[in-house]
C-alpha cells in the first residue's frame, strides 16, 4: 500500500498563538495497513510527542520490549513517538488489514506528560466505540485533506479531553495494581478530613480496619511513599496555606495542623519545605511540596 492508499482521511492542525507549554494536536488519521508495515520507534529519535492509536477492525500489534500485544478491535494505545522500547504492526500471519485511528499531539512538556499516563495506568486500553474519544476523533472526517486553525486552548482542549476519557475505561491488569485502591482512598480521605487533629498512622490503620504493617505496605506500593510521609507532607501544606493567607501565629497554626508541640511543628515545617514558617509567610507564597 502507498501513503495514499492506507491513509482514509486525514486532518492537521495549526495553532495560532501557540504557547509551548500548553498541549495541542498535530493530525488526526484513519488508516488501514496490511502486508509489510512495521514501525520501529527506537529508529526514529527525531520524532517527537505523543500519539493514541485506537484500532476499530482488523488486528495489529503493539510491541512493549519483548511483550506483542493483539491490538483487537475497541483497543488503543498510548505512547511517545520515539519510545525505543516500542514498536506497532501489522502482524505476518495477519488474515484482515488493521483499521485504525489516531491522532498526535505535542508541547514542550507533552512526553512527560504521556510518561506520567502511561507509568500509572499502562500503555494499553479497552475502549468501546461509542467512547467519547472514539467520537471526537471522528467528528473530524467532515474536515478531511484540511488544515484546520486553532487557538491554543481550544487545541488543549481538543487533547486533554482525548486523554481525560481514557480514564473511564478498564485498565489493563498488569497496571490496575498501579491505581490507588479503595482503601488508599480511604485513608487518604480520613486524613484529608483530619488534618487538624492529633492523628497518626495506628489511626489510620483503624479507621481502614487494617493494621498498620499492611496499610504501610500497600500505600508503599501505590503511592511511593510511607503513610507518615503522606501524613505530614499534607499538614505541612495545610500550614503553608495559613501562613500565606492568614494572620494566625505560628503555634496556633501548629494546632491546626494536628501537632500538639510548635517544636515539632517548625521541626518538621522546616524538614519538608527547607525554609522555617516566618520565612513562608514574608515571601507570600508557599512552596511546591512534593
Amino acid at each position: 500500500m502507498n501513503l495514499e492508499t492506507c491513509r482514509l482521511w486525514q486532518v492537521h492542525f495549526e495553532i495560532v498563538g501557540k504557547l509551548d507549554n500548553l498541549p495541542y494536536p498535530g493530525e488526526i488519521v484513519r488508516e488501514v495497513q496490511d502486508k509489510s508495515y512495521y514501525i520501529d520507534c527506537s529508529k526514529r529519535p527525531e520524532h517527537r510527542g505523543g500519539q493514541l492509536a485506537y484500532t476499530l477492525s482488523g488486528e495489529g500489534r503493539f510491541k512493549i520490549g519483548d511483550k506483542v500485544i493483539p491490538m483487537l478491535p475497541g483497543m488503543a494505545f498510548l505512547q511517545n513517538h520515539n519510545d525505543a522500547r516500542n514498536a506497532y504492526y501489522y502482524p505476518e500471519n495477519g488474515t484482515e488489514p488493521w483499521h485504525f485511528i489516531w491522532i498526535s499531539f505535542f508541547s514542550s512538556g507533552v512526553e512527560a506528560m504521556v510518561k506520567d499516563i502511561t507509568d500509572a495506568y499502562g500503555q494499553i486500553y479497552h475502549i468501546p466505540q461509542e467512547a467519547n474519544l472514539v467520537k471526537i476523533l471522528f467528528d473530524y472526517e467532515n474536515h478531511s485533506s484540511s488544515l484546520r486553525f486553532m487557538s491554543p486552548f481550544a487545541g488543549a482542549r481538543l487533547v486533554m479531553d482525548i486523554l481525560a476519557d481514557l480514564g473511564n475505561y478498564t485498565l489493563p491488569e498488569e497496571s490496575r495494581k498501579k491505581v490507588p485502591t479503595r482503601l488508599i482512598k480511604h485513608a487518604q480521605e480520613y486524613i484529608h478530613n483530619n488534618i487538624d487533629k492529633t492523628i497518626n498512622i495506628e489511626d489510620v490503620a483503624a479507621e481502614c480496619e487494617v493494621s498498620r504493617e499492611h496499610l504501610s505496605r500497600v500505600f508503599k506500593e501505590q503511592l511511593s511513599e510511607s503513610p507518615s510521609s503522606y501524613l505530614s507532607k499534607r499538614r505541612i501544606r495545610q500550614a503553608c496555606r495559613l501562613l500565606v493567607s492568614t494572620n494566625l501565629s505560628g503555634k496556633e497554626i501548629a494546632g491546626r495542623t494536628g501537632y500538639d508541640s510548635a517544636v515539632s511543628f517548625n521541626r518538621t515545617f522546616k524538614r519538608i519545605t527547607k525554609m522555617t514558617p516566618g520565612e513562608v509567610r514574608r515571601q507570600g507564597y508557599s512552596p511546591q511540596i512534593l
